[in-house]
């Protein structure tokens, strides 16, 4: 099977269409994997701060005087960096599998095309993946 640029509509390589499936199947794998990591750094950030906060108010009036609290900005940036950043990541991965799984269905349909049209993206991340095999 011939992998064609989207972009410049010239051909990349050529892969068997079962290698391809197969490639593009650990990828998406791969993807889900980066998503239970990211849920899973959102849900240690969010518990790490619940704990923070729960300490905070069992401190007496007078400790929580002397206790140095960051001010409401930098608590908003880092929830910002820790929470909101990851959440447009997992929608950014999750639109690349769903990309992912719309080429599987057409390569599984029609086993014996010839050739097909990819972005350049996912051409570098095949290219990655079959150097990572290579290895």
């Amino acid at each position: 099977m011939l992998i064609l640029d989207e972009l410049y509509n010239i051909v990349v390589f050529e892969v068997s269409s079962d290698e391809l499936i197969r490639i593009l199947k650990e990828i998406k794998n791969k993807k889900e994997i980066d998503i239970d990591l990211l849920k899973y750094k959102i849900h240690m950030f969010e518990k790490k701060k619940r704990i923070e906060e729960a300490y905070y108010q069992s401190l007496s009036t007078f400790r929580k005087i002397f206790t140095g609290r960051p001010p409401g900005h930098h608590q908003a940036v880092e929830y910002l960096v820790n929470v909101k950043e990851r959440f447009n990541e997992i929608e950014m991965i999750k639109q690349n599998i769903i990309t992912l799984n719309s080429i599987l269905s057409l390569l599984e349909a029609e086993p014996n095309k010839r050739e097909i049209v990819l972005s350049p993206s996912l051409i570098e991340e095949i290219r990655k993946w079959q150097e990572k095999e290579g290895n």
